[in-house]
C-alpha cells in the first residue's frame, strides 16, 4: 500500500512538471511571436520604403541554368516541406537521416538544427523557437506550409561527461546502472523539456497558421 501511495505522489509531481512545462513552453512561444511580430512590421516598411524609392536601373537578368544540369537534377517534384529541429541526429557529416529524407525519399527539409544542442537549451533558451518561427516565415512567404515538424534531441544531455553519474561504480554492491538519476534524468528533466519545446512548436504554428503542425520525434 505505502508502495503505491508513493508511485501515486510521484506521478503527480511529474504531472505537474509537465503542466508547468507546457506553460513554459507557450510563455517562451509568446515572446518569439511578439519579436517575430516586431521584426516583420520592420520588414514590411522596408518592402514599402522600397517601393516608394526612385527606380533604379534593372540588374541584368540570371544567367540560364544550363541544359545538362537540369538534366541532372531532374524533376521538381517533390513529396513536401519538413521542419527539422533537435541535434546532431539532424546536424551530422556525411549521410544523416535529412540527407537520406532528401535523396531517397524527395522531401525538402529545412533545419534549424544545432549538433550538440541539449534538449534543455533548446526548450529553455528560445534560440532554436526563434529560427523555427523565422524559418516558419521563409516558407509561407513562398506559400509553402511544412507537412510537419522533425524533432530530435536528448542525447547529448546524457552522452559524454553526464554518463558518469547515471552508473554506480564497477567495485560497489550496487546495481550497474543508478535507476533514481535515470528516473530523475530522463521522467523528470527530459520529459518537461519536451513537453515544453512541444508545446513552443504548437503555439508557434497555431499562431501562423491557425492550425497545429504534426511533430514527429524518436525516442
Amino acid at each position: 500500500m505505502a508502495k503505491k501511495v508513493r508511485k501515486s505522489r510521484r506521478s503527480t509531481r511529474v504531472d505537474a512538471n509537465v503542466s508547468a512545462a507546457i506553460k513554459s513552453g507557450r510563455a517562451m512561444a509568446e515572446d518569439v511571436i511578439a519579436f517575430r511580430t516586431k521584426q516583420t512590421r520592420k520588414r514590411t516598411a522596408t518592402v514599402k520604403r522600397m517601393a516608394r524609392a526612385p527606380k533604379r536601373r534593372r540588374a541584368p537578368a540570371a544567367p540560364p541554368i544550363p541544359s545538362r544540369t537540369r538534366a541532372l537534377l531532374g524533376s521538381p517534384a517533390s513529396a513536401g516541406v519538413l521542419i527539422a529541429e533537435g541535434d546532431s541526429w539532424f546536424d551530422y557529416p556525411f549521410h544523416d537521416v535529412l540527407q537520406m529524407l532528401e535523396d531517397d525519399y524527395l522531401y525538402d527539409v529545412e533545419t534549424v538544427a544545432h549538433k550538440g544542442d541539449t534538449v534543455e537549451d533548446m526548450a529553455h533558451s528560445g534560440g532554436q523557437f526563434e529560427e523555427f518561427a523565422r524559418r516558419l516565415e521563409k516558407l509561407l512567404r513562398a506559400n509553402k506550409v511544412p507537412r510537419a515538424v522533425l524533432l530530435s534531441g536528448g542525447g547529448n544531455d546524457i552522452a559524454g561527461d553526464e554518463f558518469a553519474i547515471l552508473l554506480n561504480h564497477a567495485a560497489s554492491s550496487l546495481p550497474p546502472i543508478n535507476d533514481d538519476i535515470v528516473r530523475g534524468l530522463i521522467d523528470v528533466r527530459l520529459r518537461a523539456a519536451y513537453a515544453s519545446i512541444i508545446s513552443g512548436l504548437t503555439s508557434i504554428a497555431q499562431n501562423y497558421l491557425g492550425r497545429p503542425i504534426p511533430i514527429v520525434t524518436h525516442g
